[in-house]
């Protein structure tokens, strides 16, 4: 039976062990999760890396394997981060890692040597690091395991052996729950250069001044509101009138980007189907657009025609402008024209930059006046026929928190292991008191027959 207690001895030599064992355990398991949550939080980003791993290694892409291969990886990393954490599973979790820095060594070597991609992915799009030092990085690593594989089990357990199966289930359950809902609406946490609530599209110095001039101040009394222009005579506030908000053309205050922001856009570039730059024509700052994200435009279903077609009506009668922004061939293009019969423009990107303004395959991005507002996959919006009468009018209806949707999962994921953690110990507490007041009701006792002596 394997040895539940901390290593405690009177030799300097294995108290410095048992250190040096907390030290790299809590390391090893910190990075292993922060790589598999990096990587499981943005699917969409990860499967991209599998697919360059495989053109380059010039291996066939098999999308749907590939997929369910990052979501066993991102799983993986991150339960192993957390057993070597909490103590879980002592004894295997260390072989566990050993495992995966088997096949991670080798390739980064690999990838350092030949330099077939730029970045490994190991962080996601989270941090970079080149490929030298994310080799170095696997070999401190696999230092750091070897060593774990000999101490760990001797170290105790921060959630009791059985409850770890428990940890297990909310650990993985977790991860992959994050993952799902990057894959399906868009990853929880943005590390890509165009988050939403980012100004897109930087205002023209001589627009910007001309929104200036078209200041109007909005007082309201007996609930009832009225604008002003800053020409106009204003209400007294001493007769009930109350000063509510200043609006700047359409924005209202508080909604008006940093007109100091950049211009996120940045390499962002469109083309026409006669290869002319259009991207200042197509992507302004003023106005509402939707546009429609095709990063790999050979694999669009043809299911999705009508849902599209549909939103591009709805948009129409909402004003608000729609092209489609895709990475295909002109045969790809012409075809797409022949079976969905498109009443939109539809131009051309890199794919590398589509994939980065949006995940998905078709992906849609909602820009209100410079400033993107919400992105999400076509199939998250939730609404096959936006002519339907009960389809919301409003773009911002189909807008969702994923940052709440994160927080709150976190939070119930760690309320359960603090809960597990306080299970985990509540007989050595128990045991502690009940010691204590034994101990206690021994000396009263002999306190008293002593008083009897006496």
């Amino acid at each position: 039976m394997p040895n539940t207690t901390p290593i405690i001895s009177n030799s300097r030599h294995f108290s410095w062990s048992a250190f040096a064992t907390w030290i790299m355990r809590l390391l090893t398991g910190g990075l292993f999760v922060f790589s598999g949550f990096t990587k499981g939080i943005d699917p969409w980003g990860t499967l991209y890396k599998f697919e360059d791993y495989m053109g380059a290694m010039g291996l066939p892409d098999w999308t749907n394997l590939l997929l369910v291969a990052t979501f066993l990886l991102c799983a993986y990393e991150f339960c192993i981060g957390v057993f070597l954490i909490l103590g879980c599973f002592r004894r295997s979790t260390p072989y566990c890692a050993a495992l995966l820095m088997g096949v991670m060594l080798p390739l980064t070597l690999w990838i350092a040597l030949k330099d077939p991609v730029a970045d490994c992915g190991c962080f996601g799009e989270a941090f970079t690091i080149s490929n030298w030092t994310t080799f170095w990085k696997n070999v401190v690593l696999c230092l750091f395991i070897a060593w774990l594989i000999g101490h760990n089990a001797r170290l105790r357990w921060i959630i009791r052996p059985h409850l770890q199966w428990i940890a297990f289930i909310v650990s993985a359950g977790y991860i992959t729950a994050v993952g799902l809902a990057g894959y399906v609406y868009q990853p929880l946490i943005d590390y890509r250069p165009y988050p939403t609530g980012s100004l897109f599209i930087a205002a023209d110095n001589d627009e910007a001044e001309d929104d200036e001039e078209e200041i109007h101040l909005v007082y309201q009394r007996d609930g009832v509101e009225k604008t002003f222009s800053i020409d106009d005579e204003l209400p007294d506030e001493d007769s009930g009138w109350e000063f509510v908000r200043r609006d700047i053309g359409e924005h209202k205050e508080g909604d008006t980007p940093d007109p100091d922001a950049p211009n996120t856009a940045g390499d962002f570039r469109i083309w026409d189907e006669d290869g002319e730059d259009i991207t200042e024509e197509v992507l302004t700052d003023h106005g509402r657009e939707l546009l429609l994200l095709m990063p790999d435009m050979g694999n669009v279903s043809v299911a999705t025609t009508f849902q599209i077609n549909s939103m591009k009506s709805w948009a129409e009668d909402n004003d608000i402008s729609m092209c489609a922004i895709v990475a295909g061939t002109p045969e790809e293009i012409a075809s797409w024209k022949d079976v969905s019969l498109p009443d939109y423009p539809i131009y051309t990107a890199e794919d590398t930059q589509i994939k980065m303004l949006a995940r998905g395959n078709p992906a849609v991005v909602y820009i209100d006046n410079g400033t993107i507002r919400w992105k999400t996959t076509l199939r998250a919006l939730g609404t096959k026929d936006f002519q339907s009468p009960t389809s919301s009018n409003d773009p911002m209806h189909y807008a969702r928190d994923n940052r709440a949707l994160l927080m709150n999962a976190t939070y119930l994921y760690f309320i359960i292991l603090a809960v597990l953690v306080f299970l985990s110990f509540v007989p050595g507490i128990g045991k502690f008191f009940f010691s204590t007041l034994r101990k206690g009701n021994v000396q009263d006792s002999h306190t008293g027959r002593e008083n009897i002596q006496s």
